[in-house]
């Protein structure tokens, strides 16, 4: 990581913060005790890569718009950096999140959601992705208390994308939940797919709902993977559709109004429980 460029000032106490306009939040609110450097340098899609580097495809791949950063420090000369990523939409900010998320980690009720790991903190809320790191094992304990004082001042939604709540609660692994934006299951004309990991009697499976933005698209989508499959089209009428696909397994397929529904590598039984919980949700 390169080393914020330092500018301009020391906030006092009350001293109010305008680091950007009014019609952009404030994302780096003053702290007591400590002083705030705010990066001279936007990262855009354009240069993401003079900071991340390698990671940057993972985060244009979810429509990344910009990036803000700061660096906090105490008079002990300990600092904390903080980098602000903004995607196109909350739907978005949650797949690039949920792609450094795991399950195993220690997990917050801030923001919309975050978790921590020693020397890190991240959470996601509305468009925003805000990540904390320190080197200095000390301050591990002072990222939540900056976190949560970030968190009042983005005043915006603090949800996850809606399509979450459509997925059955039984069985499913919790923080498992992903938004994959292209590419899902290894095909470019799959995207927008919420995808969950599930156990139930020892067996593990997947549900997936696949979110177009234009309802017309569920059907292309679920064509041109039967295309792939070699479907016969004269039976291309039905209401749910089972494929053994190529490199993937056992898929089942129910269309409903603007979303595609899955179940992915569950046994029979498995999937008519869950199919019936996936059609309850949408009555």
């Amino acid at each position: 990581m390169k080393r914020i460029k330092k500018i301009f000032w020391v906030f006092t106490l009350l001293l109010p913060i305008s680091v950007f306009s009014s019609e952009t939040p404030t994302l780096f609110p003053e702290v007591e005790g400590w002083k705030v450097e705010v990066g001279d340098q936007v990262y855009t899609p354009e240069n993401l890569w003079d900071l991340i580097n390698g990671a940057a495809d993972a985060y244009l791949s979810y429509d990344f718009k910009d990036l803000h950063t700061a660096e906090y420090s105490n008079d002990k000369d300990q600092t904390v950096k903080v980098y602000a990523f903004r995607h196109s939409s909350p739907t978005n900010t949650f797949g690039i999140y949920t792609q450094e998320r795991n399950p195993d980690y220690e997990f917050l009720d801030i923001g919309a959601q975050g978790f921590k790991s020693p020397g890190a903190l991240y959470f996601i809320k509305g468009s925003y992705y805000i990540q904390i790191s320190t080197n200095d094992k000390p301050l591990y304990d002072k990222l939540e208390p900056l976190a949560r004082k970030i968190d009042e001042s983005l005043e915006m939604d603090a949800n996850l994308p809606e399509e979450l709540n459509l997925m059955p609660s039984e069985g499913r692994i919790e923080y498992s939940e992903k938004y994959i934006a292209n590419d899902f299951l290894g095909y470019s004309y799959l995207h927008s797919a919420f995808v969950a990991d599930y156990k139930q009697n020892g067996e593990e499976f997947q549900v997936f709902i696949m979110a177009p933005e234009e309802k017309e698209e569920v059907q292309t989508m679920l064509n041109q993977f039967l295309d792939t499959q070699e479907y016969p089209k004269d039976q291309r009428n039905k209401e749910v559709y089972r494929v053994d696909a190529k490199y993937i397994g056992s898929i089942l397929l129910y269309p409903s109004g603007k979303y595609l529904f899955g179940i992915k590598k569950a046994n029979k039984k498995l999937e008519e429980k869950y199919l019936k919980m996936l059609k309850a949700q949408m009555d």
